[in-house]
């Protein structure tokens, strides 16, 4: 049975809030950007804007999916800024209560 698209987003959603809380754990300010912004999910920085940086999240939730979803339009990060990461999740198995495990890459090679 094919899942649900509504299901799929909460999987991202769920990464995306995990990032986020682990940023604010180590003192990094951060927001949530609005759905679709640029292919970034969440801006990090200092508040005078002098450090600024994106975050796109990749997660993975092991009862759904085996592996990342990558797609040819992600080969453009090679172009990316210095200040583009992604940040990998894998969420965690609930049935076998299993912690998330993330991976943190720059964008541009």
């Amino acid at each position: 049975m094919k899942t649900p698209q509504w299901i799929k987003k909460l999987g991202g959603h769920a990464g995306e809030l995990y990032v986020a809380a682990e940023l604010s754990k180590r003192g990094i300010p951060n927001s949530l950007l609005p759905e679709n912004f640029s292919d970034d999910d969440i801006l990090i920085g200092k508040k005078n804007g002098d450090l600024l940086g994106y975050i796109q999240v990749k997660a993975c939730h092991p009862d759904r999916a085996n592996s990342f979803i990558l797609r040819e339009s992600d080969e453009k990060w090679v172009t990316a800024g210095d200040n583009q990461f992604v940040v990998f999740v894998w969420l965690g198995s609930p049935k076998k209560n299993e912690s998330p495990r993330y991976w943190i890459a720059r964008k541009k090679r």
